[in-house]
């Protein structure tokens, strides 16, 4: 049996064993609750009931194996139950009990040790957890969930992981009309994660959405292939990734790893995906209430229909920190708006379409459909309701249903969206789900999440990252051997030579001037003065080694590069587990002066990188800027893709080649710091 078929037993259970008291009973409250119909079956072995039930001794007890156990008993019970689950043939486990190897070695107990004697125990068995919450299967009505939740049975809706119990505790209980088909909480993956989890959500086509509340993958290239079968499958997945902070301990001596730490590599990882990314559960709640109603978006441009013209300045201000647009209406269209109205009010887009009409559904909805038969691809309704029972919100109602109206007649993309989040009724709510509309609530966040999935049009599952080991002690090499290493593997470098301190002027007569003259031994030499560039002759030759620090014994002499359009910084080095980092920026002293950078993974293709050095703020230089040579654009191309091949197949954990010096006619890596693992 595969795994995801052994998973889908644990997630849509008949038959549920329970482990422990007070929360093994509030499991089987939760369950009632939500209208589980299968099997209930309580273990203890001293009580007679629980929550009702008839209490079973033991496992060889049970009726048969169940289908799931939810296990609420101390984490060294926890080790016995699973066994014994195990050799009956369960289906699986929740493991509810911490102290495993999130908690390291605590009291004499070494927790990573405890845990890998739980997986043994399991003996293949998938288990959720340790330190997990549980699960909700709100289709099937079972709640393994030792709480109150929000969920409600439903037919259709979003699957959502989740590492953290309490942040999935907080997502059930939300009360924005997120349609929540699965919750799963999965602790430590001690053998079952959010990839086993995918699998189960992927293959059960109930399922209308993905979200994910995740520190780390597990299985990156298993991930990416789960994400490519999503993607064929029309179902788009929205991750909140926490822990993205820059870690730089392990190669503290380049700029790339404080100008694109792990954060960036996992964001380069989950586009290579297709997978949104947002930064608040909130935005993550919003986005997949936009996916759920109607998938992603077609484009990013949009429509705006409000009756303040403070609400449609307000929106555009907003809109210039994402990708969305609002193009002005075309002639054709804005006559035929135009015919609905009066001549007091004035078209645009955003569009202000005054209070006149305010009450009356017929003509509203004339207007509304006139502006949604456009090329946009959706349109935004900016409303908010007066939410207090003692307010009269009727007409709000109307302008809701008009927008429904226009949406069923041209059969187009409409959005109900609050400026606050609270100012949304049941009446609103309910006049946009006859239509199949979805309501927003809070105008940052529905643009964030209007701003994803107008993302997932453009952007779809691509090849798996290569994959990457995390490196254990690692060394700097030489720049003189590393310029050796780099030739080998087809990186253009500067004619060059190593020498002794004595031996330079020697070189020099061979190589000729101008040169550049660089000390060994340092990380960051022009920081320690050990870097002259464009020396034209020996007496400037003669200074500029007197002024080298007397520590340095050895030297790399080598041509000076000319015609200089622009400096690049590029660098790869190995970001276990997500794969080999690509960072691409502006290089020389403007490298943390701009941190301007685009970052992808390895392997990429000629096309992704010419993509992601147009996005540089320095791209401009490389092409022609006001009227100035362009730079060997394919040169460059040409020189990244070996340096990404000469980090992959040498064993090393990372190259950084800053400057790299783009000419009219080439590409060549003028200084190089590298690393390699011992």
């Amino acid at each position: 049996m595969v795994a995801e078929q052994l998973l889908s037993r644990t997630l849509n259970p008949r038959s549920i064993a329970l482990f422990g008291t007070s929360p093994a009973q509030s499991v089987i409250e939760q369950c009632r609750k939500l209208g589980y119909k299968g099997e209930l079956w309580p273990v203890h072995p001293t009580r007679e009931t629980l929550a009702g039930l008839k209490c079973f001794k033991s496992v060889t007890d049970l009726p048969h194996a169940p289908d799931v156990a939810f296990i609420a008993v101390n984490r060294h019970a926890t080790i016995d139950v699973v066994a014994q689950l195990s050799r009956a043939g369960a289906g699986g486990a929740v493991c509810y009990a911490s102290g495993f190897a999130e908690s390291g070695v605590q009291s004499g107990v070494d927790g990573v040790a405890l845990q890998a004697e739980l997986v043994a125990a399991a003996d293949g068995m998938p288990i959720l957890g340790p330190n997990c919450y549980g699960l909700i299967n709100a289709l099937d009505g079972v709640a393994l969930w030792p709480d109150q939740h929000g969920c409600r049975h439903l037919d259709r809706g979003v699957a959502i992981v989740s590492q953290s119990g309490n942040v999935g505790l907080n997502i059930s209980l939300q009360q924005r009309d997120l349609n929540l088909a699965y919750l799963v909480t999965v602790g430590n993956q001690a053998t079952a994660g959010v990839e086993e989890c995918l699998e189960v959500f992927i293959a059960d086509n109930r399922v209308t959405a993905i979200g994910l509340f995740i520190e780390a993958i597990v299985d990156p290239i298993r991930f990416a292939k789960l994400a490519l079968k999503a993607d064929q499958r029309n179902l788009r997945i929205v991750a909140l990734q926490t822990g993205r902070s820059d870690a730089g301990a392990m190669i503290a001596a380049s700029h790339t790893a404080s100008l694109s730490g792990h954060r960036s590599a996992y964001e380069a990882f989950f586009s290579r995906c297709g997978v949104a990314m947002v930064n608040t559960p909130v935005e993550l709640i919003e986005t997949l209430k936009l996916l759920h109603q109607g998938g992603a978006l077609t484009g990013n441009k949009l429509v705006s229909l409000s009756c303040s013209g403070g609400e449609a300045s307000l929106l555009a201000d907003l809109c210039e920190k994402t990708s969305l647009v609002f193009e002005p209406f075309e002639k054709d269209q804005h006559t035929r708006i135009s015919s609905t109205l009066t001549d007091l009010v004035t078209i645009g887009n955003p569009f202000d379409y005054h209070t006149f009409m305010w009450g009356d559904r017929i003509a509203t909805a004339n207007t509304f459909t006139q502006v949604m038969a456009g090329p946009q691809d959706a349109t935004l309704l900016i409303l908010d309701t007066p939410p207090r029972d003692d307010h009269d919100s009727q007409t709000w109602v109307t302008a809701a249903n008009s927008l429904a109206d226009a949406a069923t007649t041209t059969n187009r993309r409409a959005v109900i969206v609050a400026t606050l989040p609270e100012c949304v009724t049941q009446e609103v709510r309910n006049a946009a789900h006859a239509a199949n509309l979805v309501v927003l609530q809070g105008l940052h966040d529905a643009l964030v999440a209007l701003d994803a999935a107008a993302w997932l049009a453009d952007h779809h599952s691509g090849q798996p990252p290569a994959a990457v080991e995390a490196a254990s002690a690692t060394k700097i090499i030489d720049e003189a051997d590393a310029k050796l290493l780099l030739r080998k593997n087809n990186v253009n470098v500067p004619i060059g030579e190593k020498c002794t301190r004595n031996g330079v002027l020697k070189t020099v007569s061979r190589i000729g001037f101008p040169i550049t003259l660089k000390g060994l031994g340092l990380a960051h030499k022009s920081e320690s003065g050990a870097v002259k560039v464009g020396l034209l002759n020996e007496q400037q030759l003669n200074h500029a080694l007197a002024l080298m620090p007397d520590s340095i014994s050895e030297f790399l002499v080598e041509q000076t590069v000319v015609d200089v359009v622009a400096e690049i910084l590029v660098g790869v080095r190995r970001d276990a587990p997500v794969g080999w980092l690509i960072t691409l920026g502006a290089g020389g002293i403007y490298t943390e002066l701009w941190r301007d950078t685009a970052c992808l993974l390895a392997p990429a293709s000629d096309l992704e990188i010419r993509s992601a050095i147009s996005k540089l703020r320095i791209a401009p230089l490389l092409t022609g800027f006001r009227g100035k040579p362009a730079g060997n654009l394919d040169a460059l191309i040409q020189l990244i893709q070996s340096v990404v091949g000469a980090a992959m197949n040498n064993d090393l954990v990372e190259i950084e080649l800053n400057p790299v010096l783009v000419t009219p006619d080439t590409a060549v890596a003028v200084d190089a710091l590298m690393i390699a693992q011992i």
